[in-house]
């Protein structure tokens, strides 16, 4: 795939339509801190998008200012995304920022960081320690991935590390980032008590 321009109008998509079949009920709803998980995703986008929506196809997501986008029932995270790269494409955006509702801790300055640091490439993920060693749900993609995000979901049950990978993207280190994923009671508890922490000064 060939080096494209650096991408100038971005939107941003929470994504909020996993089933959270570990905490046993709708995770975008949780409060952390002062803020629902879904409002923290929404404000850690804004500063650097000119629109931001949430893509879910759950009844129960939470409502707010802005457009809500139903994503592929029962295809994960992946159709998450192709439903955000396709919905930006309409509106006539360059690139989307994806951005899990579950990961709570993450702030704008890790945004600006992604949309700083894209350049000529077609997607720029966060890195972190593991494998794959970077978060496909806090990444930036151009709408030009969305064929391939079809594809991969034509061809079955594809994780969305793939898309990623099969668009050379590339890792983005941010200082003190912290990508805790909300699963359960204790990860809900971790996220809590390091936003409080934050807030307090501590």
């Amino acid at each position: 795939m060939s080096a494209a321009a650096p991408a100038t109008d971005l939107v941003g998509a929470v994504l909020a339509g996993g089933g959270s079949r570990r905490l046993g009920r709708d995770k975008s709803a949780e409060p952390v801190g002062q803020a629902r998980m879904i409002d923290r995703a929404v404000a850690a986008l804004r500063p650097v998008c000119r629109e931001v929506f949430v893509v879910s196809s759950r009844p129960d997501t939470p409502q707010g200012p802005w457009e809500r986008i139903p994503d592929r029932l029962g295809h994960g995270p992946l159709a998450g995304i192709e439903a955000a790269l396709a919905h930006g494409e309409a509106i006539g955006a360059e690139a989307v920022l994806v951005l899990a509702c579950d990961l709570p801790l993450v702030g704008p300055d890790v945004i600006v960081a992604l949309r700083d640091r894209l350049g000529h490439a077609h997607a720029a993920a966060v890195a972190r320690e593991g494998r794959p060693d970077f978060e496909p749900l806090c990444a930036l993609y151009r709408v030009s991935a969305l064929a391939r995000a079809r594809d991969l979901l034509a061809d079955g049950d594809s994780p969305a590390h793939r898309l990623f990978e099969d668009l050379d993207g590339i890792r983005v280190q941010v200082d003190g980032n912290d990508l805790l994923n909300v699963n359960t009671e204790r990860d809900l508890e971790r996220a809590r008590d390091a936003v409080a922490r934050l807030e307090s000064g501590s």
